[in-house]
């Protein structure tokens, strides 16, 4: 069967995206290799992946936990974090969710005279800040259009395709300064912090700067443009928000966790386990191969300057130029 056949046959989208993986696999993800060493800057190696964007991509085609699918579904994630942390901690971490609709056409803007943030359930990235002043209708009609689309296959992340497909509607934060609060993204392996990305104005003036999980700061992957923040944030709740990462984050080798910090106040953004898409290029390829070596449980203890000093002894591993 070839590629064609399969979109020209009526099957089902989801049966449709696992028929795609399995040609693809039979292939040995020629378009994926290819996508991957023109972004990343070097060849994606799946037989012995080292660097932590080649291990993204070998746990996008072969880990299968169920969590994984779970926690990417904005909706039965908050089950999820009611057993991990108890019901009241849970219930202080959540954003209150105004509606969740399965066609768009419900939502129900015209009753309601607040700002809300629509989300799709079944997708990373499809985010809308929802004024009183938007037209009800194109909000709906860019709801059906996330509704509509499948999400995942382009860059292999099974995770979200069999996620029920929903919009959900939540009530928009505001922080001390009138504005979206920080987002505030923690790096978990094994369940242990071990990179922090602060994200400031999202949607102005946006800055980006990474630390260790001592707030030392570190190279992150390239930040496409975006200046660093004036000055890293010494947040009262930091301790704490890293202690709920870490208890999200440990039935997984890797994933991330985001959360927002206002006031004594923490809320919970989302869980991501492909950042990137396994394609977040570094400027330098002993950064990427650093996070890499974070996979291996060994390596739970160290901190990154600490295995960064052990990746660069000339024996380790050899080195790729980043083109």
């Amino acid at each position: 069967m070839t590629i064609r056949e399969v979109f020209r046959k009526g099957y089902p989208q989801n049966l449709k995206d696992r028929l795609l993986f399995s040609l693809e696999k039979a292939r040995n993800f020629p378009k994926i290799h290819r996508i991957f060493e023109r972004m990343v800057g070097y060849p994606l190696d799946l037989k012995n992946p080292i660097t932590h964007n080649q291990r993204i991509f070998f746990k996008k085609i072969y880990d299968r936990n169920p969590l994984l699918v779970i926690t990417s579904d904005k909706v039965k994630v908050r089950d999820y974090i009611k057993e991990k942390l108890g019901k009241e901690l849970a219930e202080e971490l959540l954003i209150p969710t105004y509606f969740v609709s399965k066609t768009g056409d419900d939502i129900p803007m015209d009753s309601w005279n607040h700002d809300f943030f629509m989300k799709a359930n079944h997708a990373s990235g499809f985010n809308k800040y929802v004024s009183t002043t938007d037209d009800p209708k194109e909000i709906k009609d860019l709801a059906k259009s996330w509704l509509a689309q499948s999400y995942g296959q382009h860059y292999l992340e099974w995770a979200y395709r069999d996620i029920p497909r929903r919009v959900i509607c939540e009530q928009v934060l505001v922080d001390e300064r009138g504005k979206i609060p920080m987002d505030i993204k923690f790096y978990c392996f094994h369940g242990k912090v071990k990179m922090v990305m602060f994200v400031d104005d999202r949607f102005e003036d946006q800055q980006r700067s990474y630390t260790d999980e001592n707030l030392r700061e570190i190279p992150g992957p390239q930040t496409l443009g975006f200046p660093k923040l004036k000055q890293i944030p010494q947040l009262k709740t930091f301790d704490k928000m890293k202690s709920i990462s870490e208890k999200l984050s440990e039935d997984f080798t890797y994933c991330r966790v985001d959360l927002y910090s206002i006031g004594q106040k923490i809320y919970f953004g989302e869980i991501t386990h492909y950042t990137g898409a396994g394609l977040e290029k570094f400027d330098q390829y002993e950064t990427d191969l650093t996070f890499g070596e974070f996979w291996k449980p060994e390596n739970k203890d160290l901190n990154f300057f600490e295995l960064y000093e052990k990746i660069k002894i000339p024996s380790f591993s050899k080195k790729q130029e980043i083109v």
